[in-house]
């Protein structure tokens, strides 16, 4: 009789993840840690918060709505959308046992959220264990691009949401298809010169012709303006507002403007 090591896998997988995270940003990311550091880096130091509040939530709210938050961190978005009084239930979803069972619960707390209304769920992007048309709106802030295969993710999602249900994605980086380009091409020479020279390396940034995965250890991709549209449309997502929120992702550094993508 055959053994099946999958699930096993995945956990292990999924927490030797978490153990990378902090031993990759022991130092530079120490916020990852503390509560109060987190909300004053994500919802404080940085725009995350304000460029959500930019946006008329109630015209794209719906009485009793069932919402799923994807990639949902130390929980500050489920928090915020859990005081709107239309909002019945918010899915949190995560796969950092430590920021929903550690953080989510003091971000919560400090937010002043309805935690009635929400349940986290440890799980991946892909496959969502919740039944086809069953949701009215999913949220992602700065989470999608961590996604290993972007299309299908977006196709699940897709599946999950109502017809006329709605896939809010906040505060991601799209580059111009010059940006992308440059970044590229830096990238591409950096990798030559270590090839050149033989320099090892145990894990390295990658480059496809759609995408850049320039953090190995956290998952971080760039993609480029139009990838992002592209991937949409293939999807099944073919009426997107492209929104320019005009804010940079920290307050203090002029860096690339945080997006909005609202897809019905």
């Amino acid at each position: 009789m055959s053994k099946n090591w999958i699930n096993t896998q995945t956990k292990i997988n999924v927490k030797q993840f978490d153990e990378q995270m902090n031993l990759s940003n022991k130092n530079k990311l120490s916020f990852l840690n503390d509560y109060q550091k987190y909300y004053q880096r994500v919802c404080v130091d940085c725009n995350y918060l304000d460029a959500v509040k930019t946006l008329n939530w109630d015209d794209y709210l719906k009485e009793n709505c069932i919402i799923l938050d994807m990639g949902s961190g130390g929980g500050w978005l489920s928090a915020f959308l859990s005081l709107f009084p239309s909002v019945k239930k918010i899915y949190a979803l995560d796969s950092s046992k430590f920021f929903l069972h550690n953080m989510m619960p003091m971000i919560l707390k400090k937010m002043r959220a309805n935690k009635k209304k929400i349940t986290p769920i440890e799980g991946l992007f892909t496959p969502i264990l919740l039944k086809s048309n069953s949701l009215d709106i999913v949220v992602a802030s700065s989470s999608l691009h961590h996604a290993e295969n972007l299309e299908q993710a977006l196709k699940e999602i897709r599946r999950v949401l109502k017809k006329d249900g709605l896939l809010v994605v906040l505060n991601e980086t799209p580059g111009s298809a010059i940006r992308h380009f440059l970044r590229v091409l830096k990238a591409s020479i950096m990798i030559f010169k270590h090839l050149l020279f033989k320099n090892y390396k145990s894990i390295s940034p990658t480059i496809s012709s759609c995408s850049y995965l320039y953090d190995p250890n956290l998952g971080d991709k760039a993609y480029p303006l139009w990838y992002w549209k592209k991937a949409f449309q293939e999807s099944g997502f073919h009426n997107v507002d492209i929104i320019d929120t005009k804010l940079s992702t920290l307050k203090l550094i002029q860096g690339q403007k945080l997006f909005h993508f609202i897809c019905k």
